[in-house]
This record gives structure tokens, sequence and C-alpha cells, in this order.
């Protein structure tokens, strides 16, 4: 078995039940003299994998969990704090579904005089 270092995925495709994931890097030499990628064009393909649609479902569902573990979640922060990995977005759809969250809703008081 051979292992290989990796910066990323660039793609994912999917085709015929079975999903391709191309990982890219950078050029060693350049990284080993501290000199890091500024746009995918700097990258370089280092490794196709091909996997069965089981396969990938299992490995989503792996990652997926992985990420929802207050563990990885106190990492990801601490990576985060440290600028390593860039702030996360706030989708501006998320914004009011966490609005009606927080107000709960009061009950009229027609429905509360039918149900005694």
């Amino acid at each position: 078995m051979s292992e290989k270092f990796v910066q990323t995925i660039s793609s994912v495709n999917y085709n015929k039940g079975v999903f391709s994931l191309y990982f890219v890097g950078q050029e060693p030499n350049r990284m080993a003299n501290g000199v890091l990628a500024e746009n995918d064009q700097e990258l370089q393909l280092k490794q196709v994998i091909h996997m069965p649609a089981s396969g990938f479902m299992y490995m989503v569902s792996m990652v997926k969990s992985m990420l929802e573990d207050p563990r990885m979640e106190a990492e990801l922060n601490k990576l985060i704090a440290a600028g390593f990995l860039p702030m996360p977005e706030i989708n501006e759809s998320e914004k009011p579904a966490e609005t009606d969250v927080a107000e709960p809703k009061k009950r009229s008081t027609r429905h509360s005089d039918a149900s005694k």
C-alpha cells in the first residue's frame, strides 16, 4: 500500500454508479520552500480514486458523524481561531430559521378556550 499527501479535493464526478474523486496538491519543492499555492492553476493532480456509490455514501456518513462530534468541533474552532481555516460563512437562508426558533409562537385565546 502506498500513502500519498494531498492538499484538497478538486472535484467529485459520478458516472454509472461510480464516484471519482480528484485529489490535488502543490508541487513539493515549492511547498518545502514555504511558497503556498495562491490559485487552482498552481495545484497538480496527485491521485484519482474511483469508488462505488455504496462506499462513497458510507464515507460521507463517516465524515458527517465526525463533523458532528463536539471534540472535532472544538478542534475546528481552534484552527479557525489560529487562522488556519477561514471563518464559516453564515447562510442568509439560515438566519430567519434561527429567529423563528428563538421566538416561540403564542397560542390564540380562541384555541385555549376550546381545549378547556
